[in-house]
C-alpha cells in the first residue's frame, strides 16, 4: 500500500486549497496535487498535462507509487492521442487500447484497468488535463469523479493565481526595461551607440534577435541589430542590409509595417523564424523601425503594449536627436559664415586660427575673428567677442566685422576703425557691447615686425619669445558700445623671425579645471612655451584643448601670427634633392648650422615640400610629405 493511502479525502483537499495559494509555481503545486490524487481509493497513477491552443501538449507529468515525474520517454506522444475537448471522458482499458495503445500499456503496467479524465479551460487560452489511472469498484467511480471536480477547480484557481502573478512580475519587469531604456536614450544624444546598447537589453530578455533602422535621406538605414547567437548576429545583419527578409518592403517603402508576429523570411542558417515590427514614429513622421525576432518554439516573446512602448520612446529619442544635430549643423555652418574662409598669405608672416563653439547651447556664438590687408603692406589681426550668444549676437558679430574690415581694407589706423565701429553702435542704440583685440604689423629690415596692439576692453594680445618666455602687450581700453570715448592705450613691440603674437577671446582664459583653477592663471603661458615650435595649426589645437586639464566649454576664437622672417626656400622637392636644397637656403640666410640628422631621416615616397625661413641667428626649417607627414627643427646660432 502507497504510504499517502490514509486519512481523509476532505483533509487532503483542505490541504490542497492551502496549496493552491501559496504556490509560487506550478511545478510546486503539481507535486501536492499528484499525491493528494494518489491517496484516493483506486487510484493507480495520475497523469496531468497542459495543452496549448492548438492542442500541442506543452507539459506531461505521470505519478504513480514510484513517485512524480516529467513522464517516461514518449509520454507527450502519447497524451496527443487522449480526447482534447473540454469535457469527462471514462476510457475503459479497451476503448484506450484503441486511442492511445501507448498510454493504455502505462496504465495496464499500474495496475489499472481504465482512465477517467476532464479536460478544461486555463490561463493564457490553453486547457489543462487531469487523468486517472483506476482500478476502482464502480461505487467508486461517483467520488472519484467528485474528487476530479473539486481538483479541476483548485488548479484552475492556483493557474490563474500564477499566471497573474507571473504577468505582474513580467509587467514589472517589463516597466523597468522601458525605464532603463529611456534612460539611456534620455541621457546621450548619440542615438545611434544609445539605441545599439537598448537592443542588448532586450535580447535575449525579451527577443531572440533585433534591428532597428533609422530614416536617412528618405531611406530607413540599418544601424544596429542582435543576435542570442552571438555568431549569428554578422549574418543577421548581412542577411538584413542585403533585403533577404520579409521586413524588407517596409524598409524600402514598398508597404506598410504591421505588429505580428508573421513570418521573418530570413534563410535558415539565421535561425529566426517570426518577427513583430513597430514603426517608430514621432510629430507624425515616420522616424524608424524597430523589428523583434523569434525563434519558433522560444518562449521568448514580446507584448504589442511593449513593443509601441519602446518604440514611441526610441521614436521620440531618434527625433530629438536628429533635430539636435540638424540645429547643431545650421548653427555651426552660420558660425562659419561668420568667420573668413581663409587666412591671407603675407610674405614672411604665417597665421594660424581656431574656434570652438559651447557645448552647453544650440545658439551661435559672438567670437569672431579676422585678418585685413592694407594698401600699404600693413596687416592687421584681430579676435572680439560680442557678449551674449543668439541670434541679436549674431547680428553685431556681422556688423562688427563689416565695419571693421571695411575701415581697415582702405587703409584706415585701428583705432579709428574701432572709434567708427564704436560710434555706430551707440547712434543705433544697440544693447549689446563687444570687446575687440587689434595687432597692426608693420615689417622692417633684417626680418623684424612691428607690432602695435589695441585692447576694447579685450584680454591684451600676448607675446611669445623666441626663448619661450611670455610678455602681455601693454594695450588697454574701454567696451565697444558702452561710452562715447574708448581711451585706447596702445601697446607697442617688436616681434623677431621665430617670435609670436597670441589673440585670443576670454573663454580661453576662463578655463577651469576639476578644482576650480583658471587657464589663464598659469597654465596658459606654460602651454604656449611648450608648444611655440609646433606648426601653428597644432599649436592652435593645444591652446583650445586646454593642456588636456582645462575644460574649454565656452566660445573661443584663437589667432596665431609667427614671424618667419626671410624664406629661401618653400616649394617640392624629389627626396634626394632635399638636403642639399635645404643646405643652401640656410646659406642664403647666413646660417651657420646644418641640416639635422633627425630631418635627413625623413624621407617620402615621391615630392617633399620643404620651407626655410629665419635669419642669421634664428632658422625654421619644417618637412611634409603627401601623406600630410611633417617634421620641424629650430635652429638657433
Amino acid at each position: 500500500m502507497h504510504p499517502n493511502r490514509q486519512g481523509h479525502w476532505p483533509d487532503r483537499l483542505h490541504r490542497l486549497w492551502r496549496s493552491a495559494f501559496a504556490a509560487v509555481s506550478t511545478r510546486q503545486f503539481a507535486h501536492e496535487l499528484y499525491t493528494g490524487l494518489l491517496v484516493l481509493p483506486g487510484v493507480r497513477a495520475v497523469l496531468g498535462a497542459r495543452l496549448s491552443p492548438a492542442d500541442e501538449v506543452l507539459v506531461t507529468r505521470w505519478a504513480d507509487e514510484s513517485g512524480l515525474s516529467s513522464g517516461p520517454r514518449g509520454l507527450a506522444a502519447d497524451a496527443t492521442e487522449l480526447p482534447s475537448d473540454p469535457g469527462e471522458y471514462l476510457l475503459p482499458l479497451a476503448e484506450l487500447t484503441r486511442r492511445s495503445p501507448g498510454m493504455a500499456a502505462r496504465v495496464a503496467a499500474v495496475g489499472g484497468d481504465g482512465l477517467l479524465m476532464t479536460v478544461f479551460g486555463v490561463a493564457e487560452s490553453g486547457r489543462g488535463l487531469i487523468a486517472l489511472a483506476t482500478s476502482a469498484r464502480e461505487s467508486d467511480v461517483d467520488e472519484l469523479r467528485t474528487a476530479l471536480t473539486q481538483v479541476v477547480e483548485l488548479v484552475v484557481a492556483a493557474d490563474h493565481r500564477i499566471s497573474e502573478q507571473r504577468a505582474l512580475e513580467d509587467h514589472q519587469a517589463l516597466d523597468a526595461l522601458l525605464a532603463e531604456a529611456s534612460l539611456r536614450m534620455d541621457a546621450s544624444l548619440d542615438i545611434a551607440d544609445t539605441l545599439r546598447a537598448v537592443l542588448r537589453m532586450v535580447v535575449p530578455a525579451l527577443a531572440d534577435g533585433a534591428a532597428i533602422h533609422i530614416r536617412r535621406d528618405e531611406l530607413m538605414v540599418q544601424i544596429a541589430a542582435a543576435h542570442v547567437d552571438a555568431r549569428r548576429e554578422r549574418l543577421l545583419a548581412e542577411h538584413l542590409r542585403g533585403g533577404r527578409w520579409a521586413g524588407e518592403p517596409v524598409v524600402t517603402g514598398t508597404a506598410r509595417a504591421v505588429d505580428g508576429p508573421y513570418p521573418a523570411g530570413l534563410p535558415v542558417e539565421v535561425g529566426l523564424d517570426t518577427m513583430t515590427m513597430g514603426v517608430l514614429r514621432a510629430r507624425g513622421r515616420d522616424v524608424g523601425l524597430l523589428t523583434f525576432f523569434h525563434r519558433g518554439q522560444s518562449d521568448r516573446r514580446v507584448s504589442t503594449r511593449f513593443l509601441h512602448d519602446l518604440a514611441g520612446r526610441a521614436a521620440l529619442a531618434i527625433d530629438n536627436a536628429t533635430l539636435y544635430e540638424q540645429r547643431r549643423h545650421d548653427v555651426t555652418s552660420l558660425q562659419q559664415h561668420l568667420l573668413p574662409a581663409v587666412l591671407p598669405t603675407v610674405p614672411g608672416l604665417e597665421f594660424a586660427a581656431g574656434y570652438n563653439a559651447a557645448d552647453h547651447a544650440l545658439e551661435v556664438g559672438g567670437d569672431f575673428y579676422g585678418v585685413v590687408d592694407q594698401p600699404d603692406g600693413t596687416v592687421v589681426a584681430l579676435v572680439g567677442d560680442v557678449c551674449g550668444r543668439g541670434a541679436a549676437a549674431t547680428a553685431v558679430t556681422g556688423l562688427a566685422r563689416h565695419t571693421l574690415e571695411t575701415v581697415l581694407a582702405q587703409g584706415g589706423p585701428a583705432p579709428h576703425a574701432l572709434d567708427i565701429l564704436n560710434r555706430k553702435m551707440l547712434r543705433e542704440r544697440i544693447s549689446r557691447f563687444l570687446t575687440i583685440a587689434t595687432a597692426t604689423l608693420s615689417q622692417r629690415e633684417r626680418g623684424e615686425v612691428l607690432v602695435e596692439t589695441q585692447s576694447a576692453g579685450h584680454p591684451p594680445p600676448l607675446v611669445v619669445r623666441r626663448d619661450g618666455s611670455v610678455e602681455e602687450s601693454g594695450c588697454r581700453g574701454r567696451l565697444v558700445g558702452v561710452l562715447p570715448r574708448l581711451d585706447l592705450r596702445p601697446g607697442v613691440s617688436t616681434l623677431l623671425p621665430g617670435e609670436l603674437l597670441v589673440l585670443f577671446s576670454d573663454g580661453l582664459i576662463e578655463a577651469r579645471d576639476a578644482d576650480g583653477g583658471f587657464y589663464g592663471d598659469t597654465e596658459l603661458n606654460l602651454t604656449l612655451t611648450r608648444s611655440r615650435d609646433l606648426p601653428l595649426p597644432a599649436m592652435v589645437d593645444a591652446l583650445l584643448a586646454g593642456s588636456d586639464r582645462y575644460h574649454v566649454n565656452d566660445d573661443v576664437a584663437v589667432l596665431v601670427v609667427r614671424n618667419l622672417g626671410v624664406t629661401t626656400l618653400d616649394r617640392e622637392l624629389p627626396p634626394d634633392e632635399m638636403p642639399g636644397a635645404v643646405t643652401d637656403a640656410l646659406r642664403q640666410l647666413g646660417h651657420p648650422a646644418a641640416l639635422p640628422d633627425h630631418l635627413l631621416q625623413f624621407t617620402a615616397p615621391c615630392a617633399i615640400t620643404a620651407k626655410v625661413s629665419g635669419d642669421a641667428t634664428w632658422a625654421r626649417i619644417e618637412l611634409t610629405n603627401p601623406n600630410g607627414g611633417t617634421a620641424w627643427t629650430e635652429l638657433t646660432a
